[in-house]
């Protein structure tokens, strides 16, 4: 039964399982870098480690302990671990409840804009609600009887999000891509210690993986556009505007 269209999304259960493990597992890898700059000296790979780290730590920290959805006739409220965005219904083009796979949380809201580009909703999920897709269903159901929002369908926004989707699977494309060249990198790093030459870490570890991300990013995004452009390609006519038989 609808609530109204006012409504919080905030944390309200415990930490995620996989968040504590992040924590943890983190925690463990800042004291093992701590406690090697305190034998062998600092060095510039471990004080990445432990800014990294740090950064990573503090993010989910911030994030559940900030992060909240706020629904109003005005619009929606985003509050993230550092910024704070706010659509009006006008820019929202819908809110889907989407599979995030082996991701966590499982089942996760986020919001698209009529630019295509989308939001993940705080704290609207299956870890803090017992059902996020019917709670989902209300909240647009509501919206649409209050005059906010539309369920129409948009080709021309559908294009700009499906778009904005390939761009997504090219940068996630793009990380594994750079874990694959970190870990070469990291067999070469060995193969020059072994044979006592120069290792050059910041070079190996920060220089290269940094300015292979560009390249990687604009190949595997052009990769996925002539793949959408082939497979969406319309089918061959002959001369007489019949398909080929």
């Amino acid at each position: 039964m609808s609530v109204g269209i006012e409504r919080e999304y905030r944390k309200a259960q415990g930490v995620p399982p996989s968040y504590i493990m992040l924590v943890v597992a983190g925690g463990l890898i800042c004291a093992n870098s701590v406690w090697s700059m305190t034998e062998f000296g600092r060095s510039g790979l471990d004080w990445l480690v432990v800014v990294a780290w740090t950064v990573a730590i503090g993010r989910v920290g911030l994030e559940q302990w900030r992060g909240r959805t706020l629904v109003t006739a005005d619009g929606v409220t985003v509050r993230g671990a550092l910024r704070t965005r706010s659509w009006a219904w006008s820019e929202i083009y819908g809110i889907r409840v989407e599979d995030n796979k082996r991701g966590t949380p499982r089942w996760s809201a986020y919001l698209y804009a009529t630019d295509g580009r989308r939001a993940r909703l705080h704290h609207l999920d299956d870890h803090q609600l017992t059902d996020p897709i019917a709670e989902v269903a209300d909240l647009c159901a509501t919206a649409v009887q209050l005059g906010l929002t539309s369920l129409e369908t948009r080709p021309d926004v559908e294009e700009r999000v499906e778009r904005e989707a390939r761009r997504r699977k090219a940068w996630q494309r793009t990380a594994i891509a750079i874990l694959g060249v970190a870990a070469a990198l990291f067999v070469f790093s060995i193969w020059l210690i072994v044979t006592d030459r120069p290792t050059h870490m910041y070079l190996l570890f920060v220089g290269i993986p940094l300015a292979c991300v560009p390249v990687l990013f604009l190949a595997l995004d052009r990769f996925g556009e002539s793949r959408h452009r082939r497979l969406t390609r319309p089918a061959t006519r002959t001369a007489t505007g019949a398909p080929p038989g």
